[in-house]
């Protein structure tokens, strides 16, 4: 199965969609990660050579008042030509959405293509991304139960919140060998 997830602008979401992402890669599935132009997606995927990524020109809404509204207008059509491109080449099968302003062209894309689209809300309180896309997913996973009043009309589904594996918890011969401690020796923290 070919995966986009739509997963950069900030820590928050990029972290847990790298980790949605190595699993889906450990089971077989080629996976493409969607991000925006900031550095830290960067620098988060600089040590990750496995993962395709593109980056979106994407910003976030910003007041329907200000100025900038033209700006935002323009890159999220930019945007959304450019998801559209990427999914005729890559042909996804699913796109997943993490929240925050990268995710919203792909998941619309992904609905235009009529690929299946879900999204994830990692907090208690979903953000404006979330909220606009709910609509045209087929579901909604969510971090915490207390988020699903928020998606009255959606099919929500608490999946916790995905935690990449370099943070998981190691073993005790893992743990020491990662430190670099002998098996043989006692050691005191």
């Amino acid at each position: 199965m070919n995966a986009v997830i739509a997963c950069g602008g900030t820590g928050g979401h990029l972290f847990p969609g790298i980790a949605v992402a190595e699993v889906l890669r450990d089971r077989g599935h080629e996976v493409m990660l969607l991000v925006s132009e900031k550095d830290i997606d960067a620098l988060a995927l600089s040590g990750r050579a496995s993962f395709q990524f593109e980056k979106l020109p994407t910003v976030g809404l910003p007041s329907p008042f200000s100025p900038a509204i033209l700006g935002f207008v323009r890159r999220f059509y930019e945007s959304l030509s450019l998801c559209r491109s990427i999914y005729r080449k890559f042909k996804p099968q699913v796109v997943l959405g993490m929240g925050g302003f990268t995710s919203t062209a792909p998941v619309l894309a992904g609905r235009m293509r009529g690929v299946t689209t879900f999204i994830h809300e990692s907090n208690a309180v979903p953000g404006k991304a979330n909220r606009l896309t709910a609509r045209m997913v087929r579901a909604v996973m969510l971090g915490f139960k207390e988020c699903a009043p928020f998606f009255p009309k959606a099919r929500t589904e608490v999946t916790g919140t995905p935690i990449r594996t370099e943070l998981k918890p190691l073993n005790r011969q893992a743990a020491r060998q990662k430190l670099g401690l002998c098996d043989d020796l006692t050691t005191l923290l």
